[in-house]
């Protein structure tokens, strides 16, 4: 009779008869250069501009009466948002917000299935081809007054994008262990300890190489959006058609991971169990197993704030560029440009710091963390000093950094969570890493709204995103990444013995 544990031993065993190829690692680099200009440009950048713009010229002034003038600088208006109405500016937060929080549904719905069976990449290419799709049908809003079908396509694109990325990311520790030098190290009789050393600076080269690919996506996404915008008439109508190339950009280049991707499978789903159901049960098991595996419990509770702060901070500096500075669209689509040019030096400048001080991935990501921290910190100090993002200048300063600690951050973090997860519960656990990062990002944008429309001062917004990044540096201090790789092995261990005793009771 075969058995699930019977099944993935020889899945586990047959990883080493399959390395990654060059062809499938490309196609699968490929995907993030695909997605790429979603995360950096669309969502980051051009989908809050869209939403402000259209909600204003479909808005009122705070009479709620009088059409709003959006010719006029600092106009402050206000929009419908359900039965009540909100600053515009808390409309674009609310919106991705909102599609947040449809993310965090889509990833428990979904992750664990991918860990079974053949369906990984057919997952990740039908989320992204959707994604692509709606991403391109913001060109259609020809109304202001459908500003509300905007918002509908948010929520759509990003869920779908989520969604794609979390079995995007659940190939990194796959792919740590079907590496040819992996292979190479086991056959060649090396210790434990050293392959598991090689197994993590693969995962961190893997995820800094992927992290790469996707801002130099951006980048061309971003330029070529510019380009559009530059054409256009002030206003969304721009970002609009900047919003078509990028998603146009999405489904070209799935091309290559759907021809050179492979889907890795995995055992099958586990018999009498329901497809719906499935992932919910798993996710549940997985948050009642804190003690078990406390350290990565501990590191997706710190990830949570981080993400949430690097993720609100992007789209309030827009905010507040727009709104308090008067920066223009092309200056807005500047904004976009530095910050991936900026990231993708970061990640290599910095993997050059750790490597000449050799400097662990928890270090890295704890200096990071205390950097971001001061960003917030230094927007604040405008309240009172003639400096402070009082200056046009300086948000030009403010993203220079902002951009060479957020693509590192990321990477680190992505590649701590890869060697500190269960084997064989990749995706199970990458849909809790998605919800944490993802997921987080509705309260960020969420509470800035909420600010921002009951005080109409931005800046109060900083406040929050201070305590929001500095709060889990405490936490990560206290991270023991070696026993999370303990703790995962032993987890594994149980719950096999578990499965053979109850085979053998049957």
């Amino acid at each position: 009779m075969d058995t699930l544990g019977e099944d993935y031993e020889e899945i586990q065993n047959g990883e080493e008869s399959n390395p990654l190829t060059k062809k499938e690692l490309i196609g699968w680099y490929f995907h993030n250069f695909a997605i790429g200009g979603y995360d950096t440009a669309a969502i980051s950048v051009f989908i809050p501009v869209v939403l402000e713009g259209l909600s204003s010229q479909a808005g009122y002034e705070r009479d709620q009466v009088t059409p709003c003038n959006t010719t006029v600088t600092d106009y402050e208006c206000v929009t419908r948002f359900g039965a009540s109405f909100v600053d515009t500016e808390s409309y674009s937060l609310y919106l991705i917000s909102v599609s947040v929080l449809f993310q965090a549904i889509l990833f428990i719905s979904c992750g664990s299935l991918a860990d079974h069976g053949n369906s990984r990449k057919k997952f990740l290419l039908s989320f992204s081809f959707v994604g692509a799709i709606s991403t391109i049908a913001f060109i259609t809003i020809v109304n202001p007054k459908l500003y509300w079908l905007a918002g509908l396509f948010t929520i759509i694109s990003n869920c779908c994008y989520g969604a794609a990325f979390l079995f995007f990311l659940a190939y990194i520790p796959i792919f740590s262990r079907c590496h040819p030098d992996v292979i190479k190290a086991k056959t060649s009789n090396a210790s434990i300890s050293e392959v598991k050393t090689l197994m993590d600076k693969i995962a961190t080269k893997l995820s800094s190489y992927s992290m790469a690919a996707d801002l130099i996506s951006g980048l061309v996404v971003i330029i070529a959006g510019l380009g559009l915008v530059l054409v256009t008439t002030e206003g969304p109508a721009g970002f609009q058609f900047a919003l078509a190339f990028c998603g146009a950009w999405w489904l070209l280049f799935l091309i290559f991971p759907a021809m050179w991707l492979t889907s890795r499978p995995r055992p099958p789903l586990p018999k009498n169990e329901n497809n719906l159901l499935y992932s919910w049960k798993r996710v549940g098991k997985s948050l009642m197993s804190t003690r078990e595996l406390w350290q990565t419990m501990k590191f997706l509770f710190a990830y949570f704030f981080i993400s949430d702060g690097m993720n609100t901070l992007v789209t309030v500096c827009v905010l507040f560029g727009k709104k308090e500075l008067g920066m223009t669209n092309i200056e807005l689509s500047l904004f976009a440009i530095i910050v991936p040019i900026c990231a993708v030096i970061g990640i290599y400048l910095l993997l050059i710091i750790q490597k000449k001080f050799q400097l662990s991935i928890k270090t890295m990501i704890i200096l990071e963390s205390i950097g971001l921290s001061l960003l917030p910190l230094y927007a604040i100090l405008g309240f009172w000093l003639p400096f402070g993002l009082v200056n046009k200048w300086e948000v030009w300063m403010y993203l220079v950094l902002f951009g060479l600690l957020v693509g590192s951050i990321q990477s680190y973090c992505q590649a701590c969570f890869a060697i500190i997860i269960p084997e064989g519960h990749e995706n199970e656990f990458f849909s809790l890493f998605q919800i944490t990062s993802k997921g987080s990002s509705a309260i960020g944008p969420l509470v800035s709204g909420a600010i921002t429309n009951y005080t109409h001062n931005i800046r109060l917004c900083y406040w929050f995103l201070f305590a929001l990044i500095a709060s889990p540096i405490l936490i990560l201090t206290t991270l023991d990444i070696e026993k999370g790789k303990s703790d995962a092995k032993i987890f594994v261990e149980k719950e096999e013995e578990t499965k053979n005793k109850d085979i053998r009771v049957d």
